[in-house]
């Protein structure tokens, strides 16, 4: 006889471009089909990520829930898990840590939460409503997936999730699909090809691949761009005509962004170039990549940038200081550190050395540290553990023994 299969339910805020929603997506396409299924539900909508999801099994709800309360969606989401009648479900996100009762009640045997980052409300759990919910359903919730260490230690000291029920595991990026321009056999940049501006090759662009939400705090970047290039001017007044900002992605402050540029007279330089599909190419055409974010999990636009071989500027938030090494592969500065961000900026479009050092060190780091299939293989023997525990699957279920009998997963961060 084959083997039974697992059905994992993930359920998501939103199916859409995000750090997470690109980790969940790498999961399902991953994990070993002859052993796992899956559904996806998306308690609101669904976005062109979906599109990356090349599991043909892997079928996707979109229930587009009115505004208001999750608690109120609860009889709905019981029904459906009633329905589909899951292994597993793994939610992820406050937004989502409800569904939970619903799947208690319905009786799915495993339950794992994941908390991936933070909203600008909500930094480091700051919200005491919040952090009541999340105390009042750490006892429906099998094991908690933490990606960073303050994520960790919040979850653990704050929400009083029990050790043993609490674990580790990062974000991986694939270094095959994120990699480093190879300009020795690589054509020059063709900015216009991109649908960027009519960018000379030899421009030198700071790159930014996220939400235009509060929490990412993208106005900071937008005005330690335009300080640093203020300062380049006056003393390097050829590379100023080189540099050249470009964000990627789309959001609330996105109408707020453009008015910004349009004051400061900043439109030629820059490109606001929207959610986009092709951020392995546009990786490449980066010379180096910023993230000025308010608060954050691990984020995974950082890892591409890494194996994409570029020196990063990031604030010294959440989890970024696990994954940059400050004067190594990037630099780090305080949260909201405008002349910090602006002098980090300006430091490396001075110095091709430096970019080109520390480029190299982010992609060996990124490889050494941070590959695609270690984060696969832990998710594989968390879900193993608990299923196998809870007697969902039998001992060595699809000889996966050392799986089932290993500790559940506390990879090193930090």
């Amino acid at each position: 006889m084959d083997a039974p299969r697992a059905h994992i339910v993930h359920v998501v805020h939103r199916l859409d471009t995000g750090g997470m929603e690109n980790g969940l997506v790498n999961l399902v396409n991953r994990l070993p089909a002859q052993r796992f299924r899956h559904t996806i539900v998306s308690l609101t909508g669904v976005g062109a990520i979906a599109r990356r999801i090349a599991n043909t099994e892997v079928e996707v709800i979109k229930l587009e829930r009115r505004p208001g309360p999750l608690a109120c969606e609860l009889p709905r989401l019981w029904r459906l898990f009633r329905s589909l009648r899951p292994s597993l479900v793994h939610t992820r996100n406050v937004g989502t840590l409800e569904a939970q009762i619903a799947a208690t009640l319905a009786a799915v045997p495993v339950r794992i939460h994941g908390e991936h980052g933070w909203e600008v409300h909500d930094v480091v759990g700051s919200d005491p409503s919040l952090l009541r919910t999340r105390r009042r359903l750490r006892r429906f919730v099998h094991a908690q997936v933490a990606l960073s260490r303050p994520t960790f230690e919040f979850l653990r000291d704050r929400v009083g999730v029990p050790a043993d029920r609490l674990v580790s595991i990062c974000n991986g990026v694939d270094t095959e699909r994120f990699r480093p321009r190879d300009a020795t056999h690589e054509p020059p940049r063709d900015f216009v090809a991109l649908g960027a501006p009519a960018w000379p090759s030899d421009a030198i662009v700071v790159g930014y691949v996220g939400r235009l939400a509060e929490v990412k705090n993208p106005l900071l970047l937008v005005r330690a761009f335009s300080q640093a290039a203020a300062g380049l001017r006056a003393r390097a007044p050829a590379l100023a005509e080189r540099l050249r900002l470009a964000m990627v992605g789309h959001g609330p402050l996105a109408e707020a962004l453009r008015d910004h540029l349009a004051q400061a007279r900043l439109h030629p330089v820059t490109w606001l170039a929207g959610d986009r599909q092709d951020i392995p190419v546009l990786m490449r055409s980066f010379d180096l990549y910023a993230l000025p974010s308010l608060a954050e999990g691990i984020n995974n636009t950082l890892l591409e940038a890494m194996a994409s071989g570029l020196p990063m500027v990031a604030t010294r938030v959440g989890g970024n200081g696990e994954l940059v090494i400050d004067g190594q592969c990037g630099t780090l500065v305080e949260s909201e550190d405008l002349a910090g961000m602006a002098d980090a900026l300006a430091a490396y479009v001075r110095d091709p050395a430096l970019r080109a050092r520390h480029g190299a060190q982010a992609r060996r780091h990124a490889v050494g540290q941070f590959g695609l299939d270690a984060m696969i293989d832990a998710y594989e023997r968390l879900y193993t553990r608990l299923l196998v525990q809870r007697g969902v699957m039998p001992q060595g279920w699809g000889g996966a023994a050392a799986h089932a009998q290993a500790p559940l997963p506390h990879f090193p961060v930090g």
